[in-house]
């Protein structure tokens, strides 16, 4: 079966990010449908009217994205209705439901709005929960078997609501699939090659298995690892993805954090709670990032105490107690300071664990002996003090990004090896 994604707006193509295609082909991935094709098209007539006509021929689903609102430049919904040669008939039920979102908001509905109330004729439509476009299922009645059309609003916050809650049970019902699961693993500290190498021989059986994939990815510090299995047998399938991971964990060991949708912050904060322990947070490269991820967690306030920007040497010596010889005889970005802003942060917030980070996160500032991503790392508490040195290489944004996966990872190495 030939599945295909268009993603529908100008915009698209002027380096907005677009989620969209990731989440749909994800979805369907894992209920065993392949997506064939993915395309991103800017609004004019005559290339959707092209782009349209062609997915008809070839595909035998078709979801498109985007431009189902109510002004000038959004023409999927009647351009479809030309290559299909159907008629857009006026809804009740959805102009009520546009009305209605205007009305809880206590505005005035724009007159364009009324323009989303035309459904494609025969179409089956999708309510819209958050916004006012809604969706659309299509299927020809002049082909056997489909194309099955899907037209979909653009913004994620509107169009995953309708895919997980419409579309995904609509096409699991009309489809006969294979089972298909996956594990992701998640590993920091270690570089993607390495994680490669580790479990080469495990990639290697692939081969030998039909519906067995790996798939590796990484992004700062951290390699994220999806193993998946697809056939009819779902024991064996458990089976297989348990013997598998069970021998990851075996070779990656401790550099493994945690699976599926954990992040190494969310893993961090449980640690910290199992083991009722305070933390406050010294940050100079990093600029407030490790903070910010780590009051991104609900509830991180019961053990996450403070966090301060020492970006300047003034604030180090008056806020953290720092030294002013040591800045001297060292330098801002040295092992002494990093262990000094540590334990400076933890005496002042009265918490267990002092973090720390300075570094060198470029593009400027580096030198021979001191170059751009040199990054000293502190962890300070009653009973232990430790600093590790990295050297990380790319833009300012992915060191500092790289910076807090390595914060974090060094923490949680800590809770789960001593008793602090």
């Amino acid at each position: 079966m030939h599945t295909e994604l268009i993603n529908i707006g100008t915009e698209l193509l002027r380096g907005h990010l677009n989620t969209n295609s990731a989440y749909i082909s994800r979805e369907l991935t894992n209920i065993g449908i392949e997506v064939n094709l993915i395309s991103t098209v800017e609004d004019k007539e005559k290339l959707l009217e092209d782009f349209f006509k062609k997915a008809i021929e070839r595909s035998q689903v078709i979801i498109t994205t985007g431009g189902l609102g109510p002004t000038f430049d959004d023409l999927t919904r009647d351009i479809m209705a030309k290559v299909i040669n159907l008629k857009l008939v006026f809804d009740r039920e959805v102009m009520h439901n546009i009305a209605a979102h205007f009305a809880k908001r206590n505005l005035e509905m724009p007159q364009e709005n009324e323009k989303q109330a035309y459904i494609i004729e025969g179409a089956k439509v999708i309510p819209n929960l958050t916004g006012t476009a809604p969706g659309m299922i299509i299927q020809l009645k002049k082909m056997t078997v489909g194309p099955i059309i899907i037209m979909l609003p653009g913004p994620p916050s509107e169009m995953q609501p309708m895919m997980k809650k419409k579309v995904l049970p609509f096409l699991k019902i009309r489809y006969e699939h294979k089972i298909r699961k996956s594990i992701m693993l998640h590993a920091c500290g270690l570089p993607e090659s390495a994680v490669e190498e580790k479990i080469r021989d495990l990639i290697r059986i692939e081969k030998k298995i039909g519906g067995l994939n790996f798939s590796l990815r990484a992004h700062g510090a951290i390699v994220d690892l999806e193993i998946s299995a697809q056939g009819e047998d779902e024991i064996l399938i458990d089976e297989v993805l348990f013997k598998i991971k069970s021998e990851i964990y075996q070779r990656l060991g401790d550099s493994i954090y945690g699976e599926n949708r954990e992040t190494l912050e969310a893993v961090v904060g449980k640690l910290l709670n199992r083991r009722k322990l305070t933390l406050a947070i010294a940050e100079s490269c990093s600029g407030g990032l490790i903070a910010h991820r780590m009051t991104n967690i609900a509830g991180s306030s019961v053990y996450f105490k403070q966090g301060i920007i020492a970006y300047s040497n003034e604030v180090k010596i008056n806020m953290l107690k720092v030294k002013k010889r040591d800045l001297d005889l060292f330098g801002a970005v040295s092992k002494e300071v990093a262990l000094s802003m540590a334990e400076g942060i933890r005496q002042s917030a009265q918490v267990d664990i002092g973090l720390a980070t300075t570094g060198i996160a470029g593009p400027t500032g580096g030198s021979l002996s001191k170059p751009v991503g040199l990054v000293y790392l502190a962890f300070v508490s009653a009973k232990k003090r430790e600093c590790k040195e990295c050297r990380f290489v790319g833009k300012r944004e992915k060191i500092k990004e790289e910076v807090a996966d390595a914060v974090f990872d060094l923490l949680r190495k800590q809770l789960i090896t001593d008793k602090n």
